[in-house]
């Protein structure tokens, strides 16, 4: 895998993490949000070994301390995800969540890296177009499940953060299967625990839709995304790929339409604040990665 191709592989993952939200809806409120990690990792789990499953001769002490890391994160992450998600649109989810990439630079900068200035201009104005995107109302910053979403992008963001930091050292696949056998045995307990406190039953719903949500999150998010994502870390930072990431406000709000249509949910309403917001988005995406400024170049150079 080259750069282009790791940029085009995590374009790629991005849209399935754009119309995830529309499946989250489908999730009835009385099923536990650890239940439905504990089974989408577990299924996910089980399509990473059948294919990777050669590659547990490598595996090391080493590596399994690592995905413990990253299945902590991402326990953390999902959880506030699902509590963020439940019952708001999700254009609106999306463009909150897609808010981790201002996070990043943070984290690098206590961990005292640089962040380059273009970067730096690029998270501001992707995040003025999340802004515009939720049509400018900052009422909807009032909603408690907005501050679980935000508690959800910086657990998403120390978890791209560690994975460029531990991908060019370890095996990418062994990391993706061992996040999620270990996000399943954290969510698994603490199911149980809930399940005991509350006295409620382990049971699943049988509604075709929950499951139809449960295989695409287990397919595509939690196996196709985790192993794509860790393979292409080793070519695209930590902060561009956040800002790839963030391009699924885009891809939500164009998809969640037909999807919502499709699987029966409530359609996401596209308005001109929204559209306005997705390009300065791209924009931001471009510059922080260097590719206006490159532009700008070529222009100059030519004399245009």
């Amino acid at each position: 895998m080259n750069k282009l191709e790791a940029n085009l592989s995590l374009l790629a993952i991005t849209f399935f993490a754009a119309i995830q939200y529309v499946f989250l809806a489908n999730i009835p409120p009385s099923v536990s949000n650890f239940a439905f990690i504990c089974v989408t990792n577990l299924i996910g789990f089980l399509i990473a070994l059948a294919f990777f499953f050669r590659e547990l001769y490598r595996l090391e002490k080493k590596q399994l301390l690592q995905s413990l890391l990253l299945a902590a994160e991402l326990f953390g992450f999902n959880l506030f995800l699902l509590l963020g998600s439940s019952g708001m649109d999700a254009s609106v989810v999306s463009c909150v969540i897609a808010a981790y990439f201002v996070f990043v630079p943070l984290l690098l900068l206590l961990m005292r890296q640089k962040v380059g200035k273009n970067s730096c201009i690029g998270v501001a104005l992707a995040l003025a177009g999340v802004f515009l995107v939720m049509d400018a109302d900052l009422g909807k910053l009032a909603d408690v499940r907005i501050f679980y979403l935000l508690l959800a992008d910086v657990m998403f963001a120390l978890y791209l953060v560690t994975v460029e930091r531990l991908c060019a050292r370890s095996n990418p696949s062994i990391l993706a299967m061992g996040q999620m056998l270990f996000g399943f045995l954290f969510s698994l307990l603490a199911w149980c625990i809930e399940a005991r406190l509350t006295g409620q039953t382990m049971a699943l719903p049988a509604e075709r839709s929950f499951w139809f949500s449960v295989l695409f999150i287990s397919f595509f998010i939690r196996g196709l995304y985790g192993v794509v994502q860790i393979y292409a870390q080793r070519y695209i930072s930590a902060l561009n790929t956040s800002l790839i990431f963030s391009t699924e406000v885009v891809m939500t709000l164009l998809a969640a339409p037909l999807l919502s249509r499709f699987i029966g949910a409530e359609a996401s309403t596209i308005t001109p604040l929204k559209v306005a917001g997705c390009i300065v988005i791209v924009l931001g995406v471009l510059l922080s990665n260097g590719v206006m400024t490159q532009l700008w170049k070529r222009r100059r150079s030519r004399g245009i």
